[in-house]
């Protein structure tokens, strides 16, 4: 019974990390887009640009509340959620085109997609990370001290 303890200890102490919390909200909402645009297309036969577009629009507001709710918490964050939610938007559409530039600039230079795609995924979160960390869902000068 000891184990099962000890491993319910360790990720607590994980879920304390920020970019854990980062990593598991945003897998989260990778899963959501996925299902939800399984539902719209497949179960509701929505059409495909339709079903996907609305699947996506609902995954981008389950990233936007797990990471300003649970990865960002902190009440003295700067800024309304009415300043901070096209900031985020503006954060996720540059993720996206950064990684359209590195994933061509990657491929390239020889790597295949299947290659290029794992690293390329992995330097657009550290850069969506910072610049949700440091931009988005920043401290006020007050809260610091």
């Amino acid at each position: 019974m000891r184990l099962p303890v000890c491993l319910l200890a360790c990720a607590r102490r994980l879920l304390t990390c920020r970019w854990i919390r980062f990593c598991v909200v945003g897998g989260a909402a990778t899963l959501s887009y996925a299902l939800l645009g399984l539902l719209f297309v497949k179960a509701l036969r929505l059409p495909v640009l339709a079903g996907n577009g609305l699947a996506y629009v609902l995954s981008f507001f389950v990233s936007y509340l797990g990471q300003s709710r649970w990865t960002f918490e902190d009440s003295r964050q700067t800024g309304s959620p009415r300043r901070r939610l096209p900031a985020f938007a503006l954060v996720q559409l540059f993720g996206l085109g950064l990684n359209s530039v590195l994933l061509t600039l990657v491929m390239g230079l020889g790597l295949p997609y299947e290659a290029a795609m794992p690293l390329v995924a992995v330097a657009v979160a550290v850069v969506v990370y910072l610049l949700c960390r440091f931009g988005v869902f920043r401290r006020s000068r007050d809260s610091e001290g």
